[in-house]
């Protein structure tokens, strides 16, 4: 009887997920057949805010990038944070001082008193910048020369956010291992659906990574001040308090905005990486309720249809070939907006595989707060 009812349960939560899978995969083949976003050629000033610790290895690549932006020179300055490193991050930022853009370095101390030293690092250099736009990245990224007039020309007057595309920088894709393979298709995947989500005039998330605000906007919600407790979400816990608050967010499609960032380098560090990511779900039922009701339909199609196979393997082979499909079907007209190639796309079927454990296990560690952030983990009882 128990298990009876446990599998027409399954099988109800199974098909709850596919309709809103295949719900949401019609509307975001017409959003972005529909898409089409006006540009602004207004002229902004700018700050771009880079917040780093013990980056002084990967500033040099970030900076020359920034100092050599087809932008004009005397609208937009780049302010380094630095998250007291250890490092010759201030020597390598000052020797970039001078060359023609306005550069400036600024070392925080006291990170051991807050629970987010990166968040203590932006608002420091917020600021003190004097942009009307915010610009942000990481310092481990690479930034193209167009990327500062790209973002620039996606915010017409009612704009208050634009979210943009980071992807790991592969120079050869058939040389790359199976864990950067894996990382580069699993960004485009997720920014594929996300994506989707903007054409519908959704902001479920972004990235720090390839940032924009206005100054007005951050202080209209108070900054940070509402999110200072929680250790990461510097980026999409402020996008959800501007949605809240009835900002306008969009996301800019153009490939001159894309961001570069360095692959990780062990499977260990992506795990940590995406827990911390997972971490900030457990925000979005409070932040964005139906995201969160979204993500956990999506979870039962996911981790439902396995569990089928117990019961009756033939259904749950059904339902995953179906998942599958549709799958492709959703990747092949939409792919192209990220840069993934056909060749990229015989990856699909391990990293279908890869990421139906390694999501549940990444998930698991970020509802736990099991991570690590700027040197830091989250303090306990994070988790209100």
């Amino acid at each position: 009887m128990i298990l009876s009812f446990l599998y027409y349960l399954l099988i109800v939560l199974v098909a709850s997920g596919f309709v809103t899978y295949i719900i949401h995969c019609v509307r975001f083949y017409w959003g972005y057949k529909n898409y089409n976003p006006a540009k602004s050629y207004k002229k902004r000033t700018v700050s771009v805010i880079v917040v780093g610790r013990n980056e002084a290895a990967n500033l040099p690549t970030l900076l020359t990038s920034l100092v050599n932006q087809n932008y004009p020179k005397e609208l937009y300055e780049v302010i380094v944070a630095d998250d007291d490193s250890e490092d010759d991050t201030e020597g390598v930022v000052r020797s970039y001082s001078d060359l023609g853009v306005n550069v400036h370095y600024i070392k925080v101390k006291g990170r051991e008193n807050v629970v987010s030293p990166k968040k203590q690092a932006m608002e420091i250099a917020i600021k003190a910048s004097i942009g009307e736009l915010i610009l942000t990245t990481d310092a481990d990224c690479i930034v193209p020369l167009t990327w500062v007039s790209s973002m620039v020309e996606a915010f017409t007057d009612d704009i208050s956010m634009v979210a943009g595309y980071s992807r790991t920088l592969l120079k050869d894709w058939d040389q790359a291992s199976l864990l950067h393979k894996y990382e580069h298709f699993d960004f485009a995947a997720t920014y594929l659906v996300l994506g989707g989500g903007y054409t519908l005039g959704k902001s479920w998330a972004c990235i720090g990574q390839n940032l924009a605000y206005t100054r007005r906007a951050w202080e209209d919600v108070g900054g940070f001040d509402q999110i200072r407790h929680l250790i990461s979400g510097d980026d999409v816990n402020l996008m959800q308090l501007l949605r809240r608050s009835g900002k306008r967010i969009i996301f800019n499609f153009d490939p001159r905005s894309f961001v570069h960032t360095y692959p990780v380098e062990s499977w260990q560090q992506l795990s940590n990486q995406r827990a911390r990511w997972a971490s900030n779900m457990k925000y979005q039922l409070k932040f964005n309720p139906e995201f969160f009701f979204i993500l956990l339909s999506m979870a039962f199609m996911y981790w439902g249809a396995p569990l089928l196979a117990f019961f009756n393997w033939k259904l749950a082979l059904g339902a995953f070939v179906f998942r599958i499909a549709i799958e492709l079907t959703f990747l092949s007209y939409a792919r192209s907006r990220f840069g993934v190639t056909s060749r990229m796309m015989r990856f699909y079927p391990l990293w279908i595989v890869i990421q139906t454990f390694f999501l549940v296990f990444t998930m698991v560690l970020g509802q736990f707060n099991l991570f690590i952030w700027h040197g830091k983990r989250p303090p306990k009882g994070a988790r209100k």
